[in-house]
């Protein structure tokens, strides 16, 4: 009998049976939109320092802090693999703020990971950890390859979370995605996060290929739908089999501000907008 590989576009089949997915940061924004499309296909263990409301069928809740790394153990045990959304973010975040969730929180993430044997993880990073790059005449292919450079405490956290992750791919054979999400409100608010908006049904299908495609092992690729005026190439993604069913331009907020309207607080001319420009909060006295 002779058998062949599916075609490199293709998505990969489900598996046979329902895996449970850990879910950090559950209760956050982010994770409330995407709940709807990943239990249709998974069981998810929801974790956040807050109940995650209204669980469904296949659901469950855990209650805890990713700083106590007792509790993320345990929450981790048992678990086919792990999406890790959770962060502290702002324009206004210190980096000390930022520590026990982004820093410590992803490493407790991490080593549970390692020692309860979970071999596939996705990584919510961001496109802050390029957000102090102008974005002025750059091709696609040109933003997507850009150096690390964070634009304040979030983005470095996420940098860090996705120099951490890939440690353990290497060092563990942890299967890793990391995706560097656009902008992920609801609707599309100025000209610049036109260029890097995504929808929460694609990227749900995003985390889907990151938690079944055996071909991942330690991949970034950029969360983003379609998009009259795209900032990122996502060639890896397209590899892996995505493709976005939502557009940017469909989905512009009432009080939409265009690109050469937006003003200088925003930031539009750099990667990672209001946080590039925003100058870095002053770090507290002791």
């Amino acid at each position: 009998m002779v058998t062949t590989d599916p075609a490199p576009d293709e998505p990969p089949p489900p598996h046979d049976r329902r895996r449970l997915v850990l879910v950090t940061g559950a209760a956050g924004r982010v994770g409330t939109a995407l709940r709807p499309y990943l239990r249709e296909r998974y069981d998810l263990r929801l974790h956040d320092r807050v109940a995650a409301p209204d669980p469904r069928q296949g659901e469950s809740v855990v209650v805890s802090d990713l700083a106590d790394y007792g509790a993320v153990l345990a929450a981790t045990r048992g678990v086919d693999a792990v999406l890790h959304l959770a962060c502290v973010h702002g324009l206004e975040l210190r980096f000390d703020d930022s520590v026990p969730t982004n820093v410590t929180g992803t490493m407790n993430v991490l080593e549970a990971m390692r020692t309860a044997g979970v071999t596939r993880h996705v990584y919510a990073s961001s496109h802050h950890v390029l957000g102090a790059h102008s974005s002025v005449g750059l091709t696609q292919e040109e933003a997507a390859d850009l150096d690390l450079a964070p634009d304040a405490a979030y983005g470095l956290g996420k940098a860090f979370g996705e120099l951490a992750s890939r440690l353990y791919a290497q060092r563990y054979g942890i299967k890793t995605m990391l995706i560097r999400i656009g902008n992920a409100d609801p609707q599309v608010g100025d000209g610049r996060s036109l260029r890097m908006w995504t929808s929460a049904r694609d990227l749900a299908q995003l985390v889907a290929i990151g938690l079944d495609d055996d071909r991942v092992v330690c991949d970034v690729v950029y969360g983003v739908s379609r998009s009259p005026a795209p900032l990122f190439a996502n060639p890896r993604a397209t590899e892996l089999g995505y493709r976005p069913v939502d557009d940017a331009g469909d989905n512009l907020a009432p009080g939409f501000i265009p690109y050469h309207a937006m003003p200088p607080e925003l930031g539009r001319d750099h990667v990672g907008g209001a946080y590039a420009v925003r100058d870095l909060p002053v770090k507290e006295s002791q």
